[in-house]
């Protein structure tokens, strides 16, 4: 399947790139050779203080072991370099220490410590002719108009609730090619063809190669664009997408990003033969799941905009399935394996329907140096919900204060009050 995806892909970029030169800018003059270094990165701080739920699962935090207060420092560099203008190499490294301080209510306080180097993306990017680009290595590679996640894209999954200047995605080992013709037509097609050191999105899983094409139109305003996707991983069902948004009004804009997959990957909780419970894959009788977001957005003005989305995951888990009520015993999640797999079943969302509202305001006061984006998420699945606020503030040309503060409700053990009912984090940020 991959490989006649990569086929796919192919051709669809040659068929693109032989359009004709006069649907493209006219080729500059060609200019000599040269190469330029760039490069800019952050020093950040922060403490992060968390409050665990108290539950049957993990009271006094004594099984789960939530680390309730966390010092972080990091260096991050963003670093570019050019060899005349066809030839890009950019990479992205980061050190990060941390120091982190558990409080079980009937045992010692324990305290650790972490020093690691990361390359959260490293890739070379070589661009042909104006119509074609080929980027090589590890890399970030995301689209589609919503915010609380993109369901067309089945290589990253990533979501949008709790994003604050600490929050960073690592990049995938990716070869990725971008056709274009003019500036309306293009085409994406990426492979990725080894595994990095992330934990697994689905706990358990062995890494298997990907593929995934895209096709997007775009209108001339760039208001509205419209776009096709189909992708597969070795060993699983081929997926198929799509993504539009659609600019109603100068201030309005709707949009939607879905994709179907014949059953689940994931983990769920199941009743054995013996009486017991355990994690197990079920694909669902073979039947199309579709994972769909749809969006409605109001610009009120550039520095200020508010949206509300709707996401309903066919794959997703019941509200039993989720929450105290369903019948899984305490001794279920007293292995490892178990533990990894109740944390990361292979869903972004363990619940079937979740709603998002988010508003932000960009340049307010003081002197247009305070950013504010505040996003609330609930399960319409099993009532719980939570409440994110990050702002920072440009306290000097080079430094920058912030702080996130994170709320939840709902049910014991439900899809936002499993681990914890508030955190929040608070930092300092030097820029060069």
């Amino acid at each position: 399947m991959i490989d006649r995806l990569i086929g796919v892909i192919g051709t669809l970029a040659a068929v693109l790139g032989a359009v004709p030169a006069a649907a493209q800018d006219p080729t500059p003059a060609a200019v000599p050779a040269r190469f330029s270094f760039r490069t800019d990165g952050q020093v950040i701080g922060a403490v992060v203080p968390v409050s665990p739920s108290e539950t049957w699962l993990n009271p006094g935090n004594q099984v789960l072991r939530v680390p309730q207060t966390s010092w972080l420092a990091e260096v991050r560099v963003n670093a570019k370099v050019d060899a005349g203008s066809r030839l890009q190499f950019v990479l992205r490294p980061r050190v990060r220490g941390s120091v982190e301080v558990i409080r079980p209510d009937v045992a010692p306080t324990e305290r650790g410590h972490d020093l690691r180097f990361e390359m959260t993306e490293l890739f070379l990017d070589w661009r042909p002719t104006d119509a074609l680009s080929v980027t090589y290595g590890l890399q970030n590679y995301q689209w589609g108009p919503a915010e609380m996640m993109g369901p067309s894209n089945r290589i990253f999954h990533e979501v949008g609730i709790f994003r604050d200047p600490l929050y960073v995605v690592r990049g995938k080992h990716i070869v990725r090619v971008n056709v274009s013709a003019g500036k309306q037509w293009s085409l994406v097609g990426m492979v990725e063809p080894g595994a990095t050191d992330e934990i697994p999105f689905r706990a358990g899983a062995a890494f298997r190669a990907a593929g995934q094409a895209k096709l997007e139109y775009t209108i001339p305003s760039g208001a509205t664009y419209l776009g096709v996707t189909a992708g597969a991983r070795g060993g699983e069902p081929p997926w198929a997408g799509t993504y539009v948004s659609v600019a109603l009004t100068d201030n309005v804009s709707t949009y939607i990003d879905a994709s179907v997959q014949v059953g689940s990957q994931a983990w769920y909780p199941a009743e054995t033969g013996s009486g017991g419970f355990a994690f197990v894959r079920n694909d669902r009788s073979g039947a199309r799941r579709v994972l769909a977001l749809g969006g409605l957005r109001y610009t009120f003005s550039p520095a200020f905009d508010a949206r509300i989305e709707y996401l309903r995951q066919d794959a997703g888990y019941t509200r039993t399935q989720v929450t105290a009520e369903s019948p899984l015993a305490v001794a279920q999640l007293q292995t490892r394996e178990s533990v990894e797999q109740w944390l990361a079943p292979g869903l972004e969302f363990l619940g079937r329907d979740l709603m998002l509202v988010s508003v932000v305001a960009r340049d307010q006061a003081p002197a247009g140096r305070l950013d504010v984006q505040g996003r609330y998420v609930r399960s319409l699945t099993d009532g719980s919900g939570a409440g994110f606020v990050t702002a920072s503030l440009d306290v000097r040309n080079a430094w920058m204060l912030f702080g996130s503060l994170t709320l939840t409700h709902g049910p014991e053990l439900a899809e936002f009050t499993r681990l914890a009912r508030a955190g929040g984090v608070v930092g300092l940020i030097w820029s060069w």
